[in-house]
């Protein structure tokens, strides 16, 4: 049970992450014609824009994942999947040498296939637990993968290239923290049902949650079905803002790694922990991208960084700023006052 002083460090990331949304929409808006024409600075280049779309998008899927891996327990190792099959979905429905339909419809079906898919492989896959889980949903999104790779019709190993939409990097933004608010939204909504509560429960025990009457496999396909849905609508706006996708990028290991390191670090199981998650740790990326003399350490630091993080701050940062954990600023701050120092 969060402290009030917990309580008040979730009211104040409410607040800095409206505020932040507000800026976010707002800065980019001064790289655009009619801002130069007006004589107004410019905040924010090209090369920012797209680290803001990459860290929108990394909001949603470390989102999307904490509804099965911090909500639920499951840790899923095969959420790429569903942005594979999302990014294919949007690719196929707009080019032009296929169905060839308005940009909208696409990224209007790229949260259907992956949801459908993940349904149908869930209810078979969702009645393991533990490594044995984590491993066969890694292995189903490999298998995807090279399935799509080899189907000439979703274009073979060349890829899929979607039209290029020109000067468009604003618009790709504002789809992607579109996409980001949604995510952020649809886990507050879960967190105060009924639906959530049912996936807290067979996360600390699902033996016990299924005796006093929570359906088990109906949530958890529902849960594993919402993280699908997002994390296709994160990977057909990626494939419409990259003009390309292929089995690689759409079923790509690195992002599957990262939206996992991403949630734990921020706090899986809240609502703002894959938020900080994706932020922090996205911008480190981008800070030490191309920086080979110093990119070996960083690994190993974040390597050990998640290693203290697992075992001693399960909820990651949220938790550390604000939470009940012994390795916690409130509860040394607690500790202080009580002993009087």
């Amino acid at each position: 049970m969060p402290s009030a002083e917990g309580r008040r460090l979730r009211r104040l990331l409410l607040i800095v992450f409206l505020i932040a949304l507000v800026l976010i929409l707002l800065a980019p808006l001064t790289s655009t014609d009619q801002a130069d024409s007006m004589g107004l600075p410019e905040l924010v280049d090209r090369a920012q824009l797209r680290i803001l779309t990459t860290i929108a998008m990394f909001v949603v899927l470390a989102s999307a994942w904490n509804l099965v891996g911090g909500l639920t327990g499951y840790g899923s190792f095969g959420n790429v999947a569903f942005f594979g099959l999302g990014a294919y979905t949007c690719a196929v429905a707009v080019d032009t040498h296929r169905l060839h339909l308005p940009l909208a419809m696409g990224i209007a079906l790229a949260p259907v296939v992956p949801a459908v898919f993940a349904v149908l492989v869930g209810l078979p896959l969702l009645r393991l637990r533990g490594h044995y889980f984590a491993i066969a949903t890694l292995g189903t999104a490999v298998a995807v993968g090279e399935v799509v790779k080899n189907i000439e019709y979703l274009g073979g190993a060349t890829g899929l290239f979607p039209p290029i939409l020109r000067r468009a990097d604003l618009l790709f933004l504002y789809l992607m923290v579109a996409a980001a608010v949604i995510a952020v939204a649809v886990t507050r909504l879960v967190l105060r049902t009924r639906f959530g509560y049912g996936l807290i429960a067979i996360r600390e025990n699902e033996d016990a949650a299924q005796v006093i009457g929570v359906n088990t496999t109906a949530h958890k396909v529902a849960a594993f079905a919402i993280a699908a849905a997002l994390s296709g609508l994160a990977g057909g706006v990626f494939a419409l803002w990259n003009s390309f996708i292929d089995q690689s990028l759409g079923f790509s290991l690195d992002f599957n790694i990262q939206m996992i390191l991403m949630a734990v670090l921020g706090g899986a199981g809240t609502l703002f922990g894959p938020v900080m998650g994706a932020v922090v740790l996205e911008l480190l990326i981008q800070v030490l991208a191309g920086r080979s003399d110093v990119a070996v350490y960083a690994q190993i630091g974040l390597g050990l960084l998640l290693a203290i993080t697992v075992l001693f701050v399960p909820r990651g940062i949220v938790d550390f700023l604000g939470g009940s954990s012994r390795l916690s600023i409130a509860h040394l701050r607690r500790s202080l006052r009580e002993t009087g120092v």
